[in-house]
């Protein structure tokens, strides 16, 4: 039977929409690694480059943090050493916390921790090196979209390594920095998402850090923190990562 000439082109046209899909998934995951490859480009530009991103070693950083799930406000400090240390010392008129990550042990208040509250270390500390883990390939890294960080268009990308909880991390569109990181963790049976938003940027020593970070459980402000003081590459003792 002889198909009429519009009926053809219909015909043609449903078996394109059949097969583009599956020729979307071949060529998918190729633009995909070379769109992340650019964004991680621009992020390592937007810091000032390898070479300043390669000389950071450590990372001091002092100020006041107020905790909104119980409405105090204290001082807090940390100690970022490259090679997985760690140390964050918070201060509250009424209480206190001591979290110390030294390799793979992780104390608190003086006591080694393990599973989720040692992982939860080694979060924190991937927040502080996350762009010496992306210069060097750390991570298995997925782009996940467009998202919006305080009403501002991000690029979000997701990261897997052999440890720890998945992570996704949020990159402004105009300055390429990183103003956003979450990972999901099991709590209670379920999983909840920690995360935390940077932003107010400053140049110190020759790269960007935030000077504000507001910390998230399950979508709710939980802490902010306002950073008074930076130093990077200050001389650190091995003893200030050891139990208390």
């Amino acid at each position: 039977m002889r198909i009429p000439p519009v009926s053809f082109f219909i015909l043609w046209a449903v078996i394109l929409l059949m097969v583009r899909p599956a020729l979307l998934r071949a060529e998918g995951p190729q633009q995909e690694d070379e769109r992340v490859r650019r964004i991680i480009e621009k992020v390592v530009k937007a810091y000032e480059g390898r070479e300043a991103l390669n000389k950071v070693k450590s990372i001091y950083a002092k100020g006041r943090i107020a905790a909104f799930a119980f409405g105090e406000e204290g001082t807090y400090v940390h100690y970022f050493e490259r090679g997985r240390r760690l140390r964050v010392d918070i201060d509250y008129p009424n209480s206190s916390e001591h979290r110390i990550l030294n390799g793979t042990k992780g104390y608190e208040g003086g006591s080694e921790v393990t599973g989720d509250r040692y992982l939860a270390m080694v979060y924190q500390y991937k927040q502080l090196d996350l762009l010496y883990g992306l210069l060097h390939s750390d991570y298995r890294v997925t782009y996940k979209g467009r998202g919006k960080v305080d009403g501002k268009e991000a690029e979000v990308l997701g990261l897997i390594d052999k440890e720890g909880p998945s992570m996704k991390i949020y990159i402004d569109t105009k300055t390429f920095y990183i103003v956003k990181v979450s990972g999901d963790f099991s709590m209670g049976g379920g999983t909840m998402a920690l995360s935390a938003v940077f932003s107010e940027f400053r140049k110190v020593d020759g790269i960007y850090l935030p000077y504000r970070i507001t910390n998230f459980a399950g979508g709710e402000r939980i802490a902010e923190t306002h950073i008074r003081e930076y130093k990077v590459n200050t001389p650190m003792a091995q003893s200030l990562f050891g139990p208390r």
